[in-house]
């Protein structure tokens, strides 16, 4: 019965933990990812009306980097409470040995490891693919949404500036001045209507009644003219690339394509599932700490374990990708090393002191 309480015991200690350091690491992340969408719906490069879509689909790739970070600074912070509070004292004192609490941290970890294979296996090439139809959709049906009223919106390789004072929720725009460079000079169109229309699969922005200027070059003849009806084909609005991403890729697409790109994108999804089991024993060695020490003296070591392990990856990873390092062990080289040095430092340190 006691062995029952102390488990519960800890295993709610260790999840309101993560749960705690997992809400404050996402809203870190999502506020500057929020920030960065935000600025690209400004500059018309992201239609506003898919803004929160993009931002939720982009949560399981922002979980593939957190959840490692978070599991190591949540047992990082419960077991060195435990220090703190002389708790993991009390529990040696009742014959409750180390190994229990690392065994019992192991079993809490594999369904948090269990979780993030999930998310990177499938949710995130789903979410991947999501996205960029997405984007297509949204582009595709509903064009208007990347341009700005009220704003100089510049076309692609300079080739002109698209400007419209209001826009309807029906895609009617009022009072339209277009700016663009052609082989005979630029031109100026004004309209005070103007929609955009499918003509021959193309995207076409069609002016009404409007005023069209050209020879607005020094030295040059000025030529205008009325128009009732202007179909100009912008370059601001071309159908976004349909091609599919490497990162879309299931797991059993990327095994069969076997390229080093491929071997590494997939290495690179095992291999966070692993780093969880890996970097929650390295917090719990590090949460043995004194008094003195302070709750979150080892917090800022933690981090830059981390750092220092996640540049690793990101090495081998670039390595196995160009071909400079064998695809076997690949990346699994970081965590099985990182294994071996917990498993043999405390030898070391035996050692030490019987020397």
């Amino acid at each position: 019965m006691i062995v029952r309480i102390l488990d519960k015991y800890l295993y709610k200690e260790l999840l309101l933990t993560l749960l705690a350091v997992l809400l404050v690491l996402l809203l870190i992340v999502f506020g500057t990812e929020a920030t960065r969408l935000l600025a690209m719906a400004v500059e018309g490069k992201l239609p506003s009306a898919i803004l929160g879509q993009v931002l939720l689909l982009q949560l399981p790739a922002a979980l593939e980097m957190v959840l490692p970070l978070v599991v190591l600074l949540s047992v990082l912070i419960a077991f060195g409470r435990w220090y703190q509070d002389r708790e993991m004292v009390v529990l040696q004192a009742c014959a409750v040995s180390p190994g229990y609490l690392q065994q019992r941290l192991v079993w809490f970890l594999i369904p948090v490891a269990f979780s993030l294979a999930i998310i990177s296996l499938v949710l995130t090439p789903w979410a991947v693919k999501q996205e960029r139809e997405l984007i297509y959709q949204a582009t595709v049906h509903a064009p208007l949404s990347g341009l700005v009223a009220g704003r100089f919106n510049s076309l692609p390789q300079g080739q002109g500036v698209l400007y419209a004072q209001r826009i309807d929720a029906d895609g009617q725009m009022q009072q339209v001045w277009l700016q663009q460079q052609t082989p005979a000079g630029d031109r100026l169109v004004v309209a005070p209507v103007a929609r955009f229309e499918w003509i021959d699969n193309r995207l076409a922005l069609v002016m009404l009644e409007g005023w069209a200027y050209e020879g607005l070059v020094r030295g040059e003849t000025l030529r205008v003219r009325q128009f009732e009806r202007f179909e100009g084909f912008l370059p601001a609005l071309p159908v976004p690339n349909m091609t599919p991403r490497q990162e879309e890729m299931s797991v059993i697409e990327l095994w069969q394509a076997g390229t080093p790109q491929a071997m590494a994108l997939l290495q690179w999804r095992l291999v966070l599932p692993m780093s969880v089991l890996v970097l929650g024993l390295v917090a719990w060695r590090m949460s043995k700490t004194d008094p003195r020490q302070g709750r979150f003296g080892k917090i800022f070591l933690a981090i830059f374990i981390y750092i220092l392990y996640l540049q690793l990856l990101f090495t081998f990873n670039g390595w196995v990708r160009q071909g400079i390092w064998p695809a076997l062990p690949g990346l699994f080289v970081v965590p099985i090393v990182t294994l071996l040095l917990l498993w043999l430092l405390p030898k070391w340190r035996q050692v030490r002191r019987l020397a």
